[in-house]
């Protein structure tokens, strides 16, 4: 019996009610005494699998066995062989670490005498024989997680199973986890932990099987599969045109992205400066590089976006429907043209403008203080993605939703007004800049902001008020003097005008008035947020 696995999974899937295949005929062996990672993405599938080991989740076909017993045919001789400990807390907070242990046992049959035997020695174990007799509730967030690992082990299983134990702590506390699950190991007991930090399992674990979306992609020794994911991607831009044929330099992947960037892989030990100089033998030379993860953060933000679509790009256009068929149809009939152009057409880059910059601050705002408030964004300020990196992705996800809202809003105005558009590049131009402004602004909202009703505030008495009377409606003709004057103070009434010329080839403006002034906020916004972000105001202790 000493060859039967720890673990077997064959062919395992699992479908829920809902549709989603979770797994999709995984097979898998852990040996005994083995500890074993199973690594991958939120959603991957690990819960999933984890689950129905545990019996948990009922498997939709597939088999199980842990120690050669099936937990299909006999699940409670299996589960004795088991030991859980689940991503969230799920014991008693007001119960005593002590009595957690102790009625935990005698789940399992343990008599009592037996179980306050055992539970002094994995309190002790954990070191948390100290804190034995206080309320659960009052124990440290790394206490908590250890205890959990000590409830788990009162039934003395043979195979221990942690999923995500180290979610959400600290680096202390996690190390001080590990230190525990080594000690475990090292016992006699095989463990298999589920992970999305690599660190973690590269620390602890000897083999590991990688799962994503329901599929086991790799399966072996640590060693072996950290060789295969130890490559970093750069992306080079050339000075001048890339040469017909790439040279070939051995352990890299040369590929020509276009005429003058070129994708190159490598093995992270290989020398940076040796692939260089070989390149500038072929006639290549480097004039910048970055690195393909640079664009993790700013794809994420757009993808979520597009998951959400519904709830951030239907609104808008009905919004903006009502606006024209309002204000442009029924109104505009009575008011008559302004500035030579009718109304209809006169109110058209003002309703675009108008959804680009608050469907950017709103994205942007709400993005990051959510994260703020969830604790995710702890994720980005303890790794080593650079600043500028984490805030170009939060503003490109807010500028595609920005873009994506103000193109819909100009297709909704086709269907009532016929758009010429004389100067494109100059529409272009100002709503990226527009977007990108209000994006920085959101952002800079966010981080000082300390609830869900600050984050409003700026755009309920700020933002709305001065969108309105940016010229949305009206030309600046119409006011008195000291309106006027009061409007070319805002901000937005510079980037309204400068997109109208664009689509009317009218303004109330000088075109480079209002190009200094939008370069010259994205700068000052920009180095605001860059500053905030590398100082940690309203984001560190």
């Amino acid at each position: 019996m000493t060859n039967v696995p720890a673990l077997e999974v064959l062919e395992l899937r699992k479908t829920y009610a809902t549709g989603v295949e979770a797994l999709k005929g995984i097979s898998l062996s852990v040996q005994t005494g083995d500890f074993f990672a199973l690594l991958g993405p939120n959603g991957a599938g690990k819960s999933t699998l984890i689950g129905i080991v545990s019996s948990l989740v009922n498997a939709s076909s597939g088999s199980v066995r842990v120690f050669g017993v099936d937990i299909g045919t006999q699940r409670e001789a299996a589960m004795r062989l088991i030991g859980l400990v689940p991503q969230e807390l799920n014991f008693n907070l007001f119960e005593k670490p002590f009595e957690v242990l102790v009625n935990y046992a005698g789940f399992y049959g343990i008599a009592r005498a037996e179980a306050m035997v055992r539970a002094e020695e994995e309190l002790k174990r954990a070191h948390l024989w100290d804190k034995a007799h206080t309320t659960s509730r009052n124990l440290s967030g790394g206490m908590k997680r250890r205890l959990m690992i000590a409830r788990a082990m009162m039934t003395r299983p043979r195979l221990l199973i942690l999923d995500e134990p180290t979610a959400g702590v600290d680096i202390e506390i996690r190390r001080g986890m590990w230190r525990t699950l080594r000690d475990v190991n090292a016992a006699g007991t095989t463990v298999i932990l589920t992970t999305h930090y690599l660190e973690e399992a590269e620390s602890l674990c000897r083999n590991l099987a990688i799962i994503n979306h329901g599929h086991i992609i790799e399966n072996g020794p640590m060693k072996t599969l950290l060789a295969k994911l130890d490559v970093e991607a750069f992306v080079l831009d050339i000075d001048g045109d890339l040469p017909a044929v790439l040279p070939i330099i051995e352990g890299t992947a040369l590929t020509a992205r276009d005429a003058r960037t070129l994708d190159l892989e490598m093995p992270r030990a290989m020398d940076l400066n040796r692939v260089f100089a070989l390149l500038g033998d072929a006639g290549i030379r480097v004039r910048s590089m970055r690195t393909k993860s640079n664009r993790l953060e700013e794809l994420r933000e757009i993808v979520r976006i597009l998951r959400i679509w519904p709830q951030t790009l239907v609104p808008p256009a009905i919004t903006m429907t009502l606006y024209f068929l309002i204000f442009g149809s029924l109104i505009g009939s009575r008011i008559g043209p302004m500035d030579g152009i009718s109304y209809m057409d006169f109110i058209v880059p003002g309703l675009v403008m108008m959804s680009i910059i608050q469907n950017s601050y709103g994205n942007i705002s709400s993005s990051f203080f959510g994260a703020k408030f969830g604790h995710h964004v702890e994720e980005l300020l303890v790794s080593p993605m650079p600043n500028w990196v984490i805030l170009t992705g939060y503003v490109a996800g807010a500028v595609a939703r920005g873009l994506a809202v103000g193109i819909i809003v100009l297709c909704i105005a086709m269907a009532f007004t016929k758009v010429r558009m004389p100067h494109p590049w100059i529409m272009l131009s100002t709503v990226l800049l527009g977007a990108t402004i209000f994006s920085l602004a959101g952002f800079i909202n966010a981080v000082y902001a300390r609830t869900f009703d600050d984050v409003t505030i700026v755009p309920t008495f700020i933002l709305t008020p001065l969108t309105y009377l940016g010229g949305v409606f009206y030309s600046i003709t119409l006011l008195p003097g000291w309106a006027q004057a009061l409007t070319h103070a805002n901000p937005i009434f510079y980037m309204v005008n400068a997109f109208r010329y664009g689509l009317l080839g009218s303004s109330d403006v000088p075109l480079w008035v209002a190009y200094a002034l939008m370069l010259g906020f994205v700068a000052v916004l920009a180095a605001i947020s860059l500053y905030l972000l590398r100082r940690g105001i309203g984001l560190r202790s």
